[in-house]
């Protein structure tokens, strides 16, 4: 059962990211962040009416290194998508599962084993073909692109950051619900990104009103990740759920192409799919 959640999830995230990209020519990324949680606090806030919450200082220390690193999170998201093309930018996620080679251990006693090197090898060389150039003659061109890109930058962060808050989830999940860790995250989230606006006077009503068709579209998309991610992290390992969710990689690759016609498909799909190669790898370790 958690396989179709799992699967579910990445659809959802290579759609969101779509619908954020064509918000982010309107509107500043900190007012898709903040849009992005809109409607899933509308959503999940009743839940919390209806089912038994369970509080303790395991789940309170859990939510506050989750909801921290999610806000973080969610800004740099934005920005790497307002910032480069999906097709570039999504992929980069999937070294999420690299990086919970160390976290994962550290905060959850889970491990993948032996062919866990061979897939961060592959994600590694996927993510070099995802930026090769064939008109560059530079060997490391692709590495110095990666770098250079702001878009992979923030990503790359994102996708680090994201390795402690996926453990951090799962320990908040574990001690209390689902939706009661979903409804309480966005109730937080959604709370402090309305602070940020407040006080840094990005917010433009006029913008917003030109952009309120993708921006409501990002935020349910958003309902639809959280309930798919949520209830198969509480499922099966950590590990397995976010390789799956990389699978939004190569999905935001055809998007990228068919709905905002960006190029070098041919590419970015191969590196896409190596990476996720690479993931598929570490999940079966």
């Amino acid at each position: 059962m958690w396989v179709i959640f799992a699967i579910l999830n990445p659809i959802s995230e290579a759609f969101r990211s779509l619908f954020i990209k064509k918000a982010s020519r309107g509107v500043d990324p900190l007012i898709i962040s903040w849009a992005n949680n809109l409607i899933p606090l509308i959503v999940f806030l009743p839940f919390l009416f209806f089912i038994e919450l369970k509080f303790s200082f395991e789940f309170w220390s859990a939510f506050a290194g989750t909801v921290i690193i999610n806000i973080i999170a969610l800004v740099l998201y934005m920005r790497a998508l307002a910032e480069g093309e999906i097709s570039k930018v999504m992929p980069m996620l999937s070294f999420t599962p690299l990086f919970l080679l160390a976290t994962g251990p550290l905060m959850t006693g889970e491990f993948p084993n032996k062919w866990g090197l061979v897939g961060v090898i592959l994600v590694v060389f996927g993510s070099y073909l995802l930026n090769i150039n064939l008109k560059k003659r530079d060997i490391l061109y692709p590495f110095k692109e990666l770098l250079k890109n702001k878009g992979t930058r923030y990503m790359l962060a994102v996708s680090f950051i994201w390795s402690f808050s996926a453990n951090f989830d799962k320990i908040s999940i574990q001690n209390s619900s689902i939706y009661q860790h979903i409804a309480l995250m966005n109730i937080f989230i959604f709370s402090a990104l309305s602070l940020i606006l407040k006080f840094s006077n990005k917010f433009n009503f006029e913008n917003v009103k030109k952009e309120k068709k993708n921006l409501i579209f990002v935020s349910l998309f958003t309902v639809g990740s959280y309930v798919f991610h949520m209830t198969a992290l509480s499922l099966t390992l950590v590990a397995y759920v976010v390789a799956l969710k990389r699978m939004s990689g190569m999905l935001s690759v055809f998007l990228g192409y068919f709905f905002l016609k960006e190029e070098n498909i041919k590419e970015r799909l191969l590196g896409s799919s190596v990476m996720f190669a690479g993931v598929l790898l570490i999940l079966l370790s």
